[in-house]
């Protein structure tokens, strides 16, 4: 029997001998599957969002500065595992471009890593920092490779900061071995001077 579109059951059981009315739902058992199910959903997105937008990863998972340390292969000498070999910078108006390169010390190939290069401006108000590949992208023991950053600045160029870190992980230390600058300067002869 149906009324304006709900369904209604007129039922006699035997145990009573009365008349009894059941309305659609009545004689379904409760299943809580759905609910659970959308509840379980929005709790799993509201997580995600958790720990992308906060601290909450770093909480949760065993990552901390230590354990990334372990990334970094030592040096035979107990120092630091790269070297930086050579260091230049060209300077065109508000331009700078810095290029270098660095040395493997270490026993194992590293890869991945990057050099990162901070430009400051004369200000330093406008600092720009780019994060370059070290080329070859796998460096063998006692191998040198190369990188080069270029930025325009604000305004003319201050200075420059490199560091070198892996694409995924910790920054590396590295250790000044550029060999130093010669510079002559001129002086006068003693038998020219009058």
């Amino acid at each position: 029997m149906s009324f304006g579109g709900y369904f209604y059951t007129y039922r006699v059981s035997p145990e009573n001998d009365g008349p009894h009315l059941d309305l659609t739902f009545s004689i379904q058992e409760r299943s809580y599957a759905r609910p659970i199910g959308i509840g379980a959903a929005a709790a799993l997105i509201v997580l995600i969002i958790l720990t992308m937008t906060t601290t909450l990863a770093s909480k949760i998972l065993p990552m901390s500065d230590e354990y990334l340390l372990v990334m970094i292969p030592p040096a035979p000498d107990g120092a630091e595992p790269l070297a930086l070999n050579s260091l230049r910078h060209e300077i065109d108006g508000k331009t700078i471009s810095v290029s270098g390169s660095v040395m493997n010390r270490t026993a194992v190939s590293i890869s991945n890593v990057l050099a990162v290069v901070e430009m400051q401006d004369t200000t330093g108000r406008f600092p720009q920092t780019q994060e370059v590949p070290v080329q070859p992208e796998e460096l063998a023991p006692q191998a040198v490779g190369t990188f080069m950053a270029m930025a325009t600045l604000e305004e003319n160029p201050g200075g420059y900061i490199v560091k070198f870190r892996f694409a995924d992980g910790p920054f590396i230390p590295h250790k000044d071995e550029r060999a130093p600058e010669i510079t002559i300067t001129p002086q006068p002869m003693p038998h020219l001077i009058k």
